[in-house]
């Protein structure tokens, strides 16, 4: 039975899903005909707040449907571990593990391919440098470092000890190369063994499941910079093996930048990641209405009153009107719903107050009404048509400016809404506001001189202001 993980999919990205994977299988069919290794890594590059983790999601299921096997990992939650190698081979033996419960090839080749793959550790140099210093000459690689770097500064005897100490070094430097040189050609050798018999594993599986096995990679742009190196590494060197496609779901810009800032501000992360990635695949940017539908499907809408009930509409129209690029409209998208989420009454918070406060804490870092004649309060417009008493057509469009300015003009308390007679006009705006602050006072005992509740969101915006970019980092 086909999933309906796509029923909810606002931006395309099933039809991005199908093409990557008639791309892949065709990849490694070309690679395989040309006598190369048929293994091949991609890079799907969107900003935070992309979908990416939500594409990833649905593209496991397609192809998992299509009969392959596919492991999922989540390299941010991974990061803690010393060596990202575990946490691939654990994703590929929890996809293995339905296949091995009774003896046969799978185990017996998955079985050999882990202890070929136990011993290997890609140790860096310098870290072998330290621990051969410390274990022939009884001091650290530091302290020796220290005597000779300011030979110099020291008395006679100090300086003797220096002499002693570089020459000690440079012998020192001589057996570490060659113990170098040695445990090069023993790791070469051993992931050569490794992928051999990785690869061996995944042949066994022919029978039960499709080639290839899909490793998909998600969150690598919030990993620790070198976890991040360090995952790419092995991936390059240990798992280039026939059968194997990974796909990684990453912000590229962010990860470069968190790999260059790693390494020093003059190292080149954009060429660094080429190294890795056969290809890239980026998203076709979502229109303005596509974008607002999706994040607005994740508002709490039963505490948000709009126009005409019109939530989706009203944000679309509020986010062309005040002229916002994708990114700005995921921002103050953020602020809207922590404030919604905030919000502690009963009665719904209007969605053309709090949205105009959010758009101009964006926009200036303040939070305050913003001014009636603000002009994108002008320009935002919900367009309706009806019919006057007399049957005539008759405009009924809702203007967001006077909907405003007629909510703030009572809203300051109980008894200027309450003697408000505009309501029983035949304007649609007039009417709407009344919908608004009518049930706070209608039937109810309150202080008069007491404010709406809709004068609270002013603070709320403040509140949800300090933490909106937070909020944006984490919409996947």
């Amino acid at each position: 039975m086909k999933h309906d993980y796509w029923a909810t999919d606002m931006l395309g990205r099933e039809a991005d899903a199908q093409f990557l994977y008639n791309f892949l299988v065709g990849q490694l069919t070309k690679r395989r005909k040309a006598g190369g290794t048929a293994s091949y890594v991609l890079n799907v590059d969107a900003d935070w707040g992309g979908g990416k983790t939500y594409f990833l999601e649905g593209l496991a299921r397609d192809i998992e449907e299509r009969g392959h096997l596919v492991a999922r990992i989540n390299a941010w939650k991974d990061d803690h571990a010393s060596d990202p190698y575990v946490a691939i081979m654990a994703a590929i033996e929890k996809q293995f593990a339905p296949f091995m419960e009774t003896p046969g090839p799978v185990r017996k080749t998955w079985d050999t391919a882990k202890r070929s793959g136990g011993p290997i550790a890609v140790r860096i140099g310098g870290a072998i440098l330290k621990g051969l210093a410390k274990k022939h000459v009884g001091v650290d690689f530091e302290d020796l470092t220290a005597l000779v770097e300011f030979e110099g500064e020291f008395n006679d005897v100090a300086a003797d000890a220096a002499k002693a100490a570089s020459q000690e070094l440079e012998k020192l430097f001589d057996a570490s190369l060659n113990a170098l040189i040695k445990g090069f050609n023993e790791t070469d050798g051993a992931m050569g063994d490794f992928r051999a018999k990785l690869s061996a594993a995944i042949g066994a599986m022919s029978g039960q499941k499709k080639a290839p096995l899909f490793i998909l990679i998600d969150e690598l742009d919030r990993c620790r910079p070198t976890y991040a190196v360090a995952l790419l590494e092995r991936v390059k060197h240990l798992f280039d093996v026939d059968g194997i496609v990974f796909v990684f779901a990453t912000n590229a810009d962010q990860l470069q930048h968190s790999i260059a800032g790693a390494y020093g501000a003059q190292f080149d992360g954009f060429r660094y990641l080429k190294r890795f990635f056969d290809r890239a695949y980026v998203f076709q940017e979502p229109t303005i209405d596509q974008l607002v539908e999706r994040l607005a499907a994740d508002l709490p809408v039963s505490k948000l009153k709009a126009p005409a009930g019109a939530l989706v509409e009203t944000l679309i129209r509020g986010c062309k009107a005040f002229k916002f690029e994708l990114r700005a409209i995921e921002h103050v998208m953020a602020m809207v719903d922590d404030v919604a989420n905030a919000w502690p009454h009963e009665l719904p918070a209007e969605i053309t107050l709090l949205f105009s406060l959010c758009a101009h804490f964006y926009q200036t870092g303040k939070a305050e009404w913003p001014s009636d004649e603000n002009k994108s309060l002008y320009d935002w417009t919900l367009v309706r048509t009806g019919h006057d008493q007399h049957g005539r057509r008759a405009d009924r469009s809702y203007i967001v400016r006077n909907i405003y300015q007629h909510a703030r003009s009572i809203f300051n308390s109980m008894e200027d809404m309450a003697n408000d007679t505009r309501g029983s006009s035949d304007d649609p705006v007039a009417r709407y506001v009344a919908e608004v602050f009518s049930p706070e006072w209608n039937g109810r005992h309150v202080d008069r001189k007491k404010p709406s509740i809709q004068t609270e969101l002013l603070a709320l915006v403040a509140n949800a202001g300090r933490v909106t970019d937070r909020s944006v980092e984490i919409v996947q």
